[in-house]
């Protein structure tokens, strides 16, 4: 493992943009960097510190990143200009891979899109060629009526336990009274269920076409339940879909609450990361071991509570 270190920058067309660069200092250095921002309006520094803690895990393992805050997020300056959140978030994630080009050589860059910056990684990776290779960790999901369903009942069951579920369940009331074609006031996205699903299916056809290693990884606290790519929902036979490695892990949290989902975030992530940055794709790759004795560059998966409910699995053999 490699001794790391880590500076701040400044970057951007007016210098207002500040991250972190976590390089290697000894050791082979790989030639693709990762980048890391914001999850919603989190910090830089991600849920539980987890882009601290995935930089300097792949930083030892000699791979280069910088994590920073978007406009109007963070420690970086406020947002200027008309530009709807989307292309400005482009234009910033754009920024960050000319900030590590120009200060370290690296020209080729994996996205790390959590959350609400899943959407914005998947269109810069189609806006930028530098991309090569594409995160997204509960991004875009398309549950079909069963799953919607069978989530809805699981989240009914534990209402009297767990007060939230009644602000998510007043939530879901509104929507089902505004109507299926009613725009969502999101900040990150907007337009329809169906503009939604129809930048995803371009964007992910784009990205498959250019062959670019992509993991989608889902956990049980936004979905619920995944019996074989419910996330995907109509768009599971896509051409997109035989190109994508799918995670779904039942007992991870979206917030990466506990020291244990971090581990399993770590592992899957840091595991990707290592292949996609020798550029092996779905078809490249063997089927992930489903055992908690399973082994691999960062580690065994032995904090998986309960092995026997975990629907982890790689897809890439049966996609």
């Amino acid at each position: 493992m490699n001794e790391i270190k880590e500076f701040p920058v400044l970057f951007g067309s007016d210098g207002s943009l500040l991250g972190m660069v976590s390089v290697p200092v000894d050791g082979p250095v790989q030639p693709v960097a990762c980048i890391f921002y914001n999850m919603g309006g989190n910090h830089r520094v991600g849920p539980r510190r987890i882009n601290v803690k995935l930089a300097r895990q792949l930083a030892r393992a000699g791979v280069s990143s910088i994590r920073f805050d978007l406009a109007g997020l963070g420690d970086s300056g406020p947002v200027t200009g008309s530009q709807t959140f989307m292309a400005r978030a482009v234009l910033d994630v754009q920024a960050a891979m000319d900030q590590v080009q120009e200060s370290l050589g690296i020209r080729r860059f994996i996205l790390m899109g959590l959350c609400s910056g899943a959407p914005s990684s998947l269109e810069a990776t189609v806006a930028d060629p530098r991309v090569v290779g594409l995160l997204q960790f509960d991004g875009y999901a398309f549950p079909g009526r069963r799953a919607r369903w069978e989530r809805a009942l699981r989240r009914a069951l534990v209402v009297p336990t767990n007060p939230i579920m009644i602000l998510k369940t007043v939530r879901w009331i509104k929507r089902k009274l505004a109507g299926p074609g009613a725009i969502e006031g999101e900040i990150f996205t907007t337009g329809t269920l169906e503009d939604k699903a129809k930048v995803f299916v371009d964007c992910m056809n784009i990205v498959a076409e250019r062959n670019i290693p992509t993991l989608l990884l889902y956990t049980g606290t936004l979905n619920s339940v995944d019996r074989h790519l419910d996330q995907l929902g109509p768009f599971a036979n896509e051409k997109f879909a035989k190109h994508v490695e799918y995670v779904f892990i039942g007992e991870m949290d979206h917030s990466l609450t506990t020291q244990a989902t971090q581990r399993m975030f770590l592992k899957v992530v840091g595991d990707w990361t290592m292949r996609a940055v020798h550029g092996l794709t779905s078809a490249a790759v063997r089927p992930a071991a489903k055992s908690e004795s399973s082994t691999s560059s960062f580690g065994a998966l032995t904090a998986i509570p309960n092995p026997k409910r975990t629907a982890s699995r790689a897809m890439a053999t049966s996609l």
